[in-house]
């Protein structure tokens, strides 16, 4: 990212919650402590998301996961007090011009102004209660796929696709522990992992020695991933050391044939410029046995199918993971989450395991997706 992309991201959080603070104060009453022990928690909470990130590397572990914790659910906090905001502002412009308020709303203004932001804080509350519950409810999604070609055995084949797991400091290593358990309960014969394993930093990952919880998998051919986006905003060389001893075969690019039954080819993330032409990762293996195709990103789902791709499994867009910004992703993305198919080529944009920031879903839900695929 360079520095005026930067500066402006930087501009647009700090003029958000500036705009945020002056609206909120002025629902609280006058009189009393209100303002000040608001003032308190709202800047503190403003500087958590931000300081975590720039402070990750130099502050005590302890006080990392705590503020990048706290900073989470302010995030999407940050969301729903803006709409919340901006509504009530919409509707008091609109008076302004049409004067629709009954006289009782007018009499007690500040009254319904502090009852409002009572409002809008417990319905954050529920939302993000029912939201967590979404989350640590995970889905298991099941996908039957036949592909009708084949020099190798005839037969079945289980895939768990995983994507978007961010392990750190708010997916940590116990959460991880039954992520585990939930995926070899799938009795799988092959684990991919679409990216984004990893969330933004190493450190976590390294001082929870998470990879011990990932040498756990189990499966009849492997366990195989790719990186996606974040895995570049810490340090790519460390993460791909962590891969490796996880037991996870790392594809850069690259492709590999598994059990002499299918070619298994991962892209590099579509955020890398130097990325490889699909075209040439799969080059020189069979093709006549299925491939299957690892790509985070869903953006370029036509590459797939123009290279005859039987399968691609992505991620990335969590689905939105919150409401309503899945409405969002389905405009951003040709497919932002589930199961389409064009010509012969099948894909599948998960949701992801873990998340971005708070452990909460709105909308939406966390998943694993277990493929059955037939090979004729």
């Amino acid at each position: 990212m360079n520095k005026l992309a930067i500066l402006f991201a930087f501009t647009f959080y700090f003029g958000l919650h500036s705009y945020l603070f002056i609206r909120m104060t002025q629902a609280l009453p006058p009189q009393g402590p209100f303002r000040a022990i608001f003032a308190v928690l709202f800047i503190f909470s403003a500087l958590a998301f931000p300081l975590g990130m720039l402070l990750g590397g130099k502050l005590p572990m302890g006080m990392v996961t705590v503020l990048e914790n706290m900073g989470a659910y302010w995030m999407i906090g940050l969301l729903y007090m803006s709409l919340a905001v901006f509504l009530a502002d919409l509707f008091r412009l609109t008076n302004y011009f049409f004067h629709f308020y009954p006289d009782w709303i007018s009499a007690n203004y500040q009254q319904i102004k502090f009852y409002y932001l009572i409002l809008v804080l417990v319905l954050f509350t529920g939302f993000s209660l029912v939201g967590n519950y979404r989350f640590r409810h995970t889905a298991v999604r099941e996908l039957a796929l036949e592909i009708p070609k084949g020099d190798g055995p005839v037969g079945e084949l289980t895939l768990v696709a995983v994507t978007d797991v961010h392990l750190g400091t708010i997916i940590r290593k116990n959460r991880l522990r039954k992520f585990v358990k939930l995926i070899n309960e799938q009795k799988p014969d092959v684990i991919l992992f679409g990216g984004d394993l990893i969330d933004h930093s190493m450190r976590p990952v390294l001082a929870q020695r998470m990879d011990e919880e990932l040498r756990d998998l189990r499966s009849t051919y492997g366990v195989y991933g790719v990186f996606g986006n974040h895995e570049y905003y810490g340090n790519a060389k460390l993460a791909a050391e962590f891969y490796a001893k996880a037991g996870i075969t790392l594809l850069t690019d690259t492709a590999v044939t598994v059990a002499d039954r299918l070619i298994l080819a991962g892209r590099n993330d579509i955020s890398q410029r130097h990325r490889k032409p699909l075209e040439e990762i799969i080059s020189g293996f069979n093709k006549n046995l299925p491939r299957i195709l690892l790509d985070h990103n869903p953006a370029r789902l036509a590459d797939a199918e123009n290279n005859h791709i039987d399968l691609q499994i992505s991620g990335h867009t969590h689905n939105g993971q919150i409401f309503p910004l899945n409405y969002l992703v389905n405009r951003m993305y040709p497919l932002a989450y589930g199961y389409h198919k064009s010509g012969k080529t099948h894909y599948y944009v998960s949701s992801g395991l873990g998340l971005w920031a708070a452990p909460v879903r709105i909308g939406t839900k966390s998943e694993i997706v277990r493929i059955r695929v037939v090979l004729r």
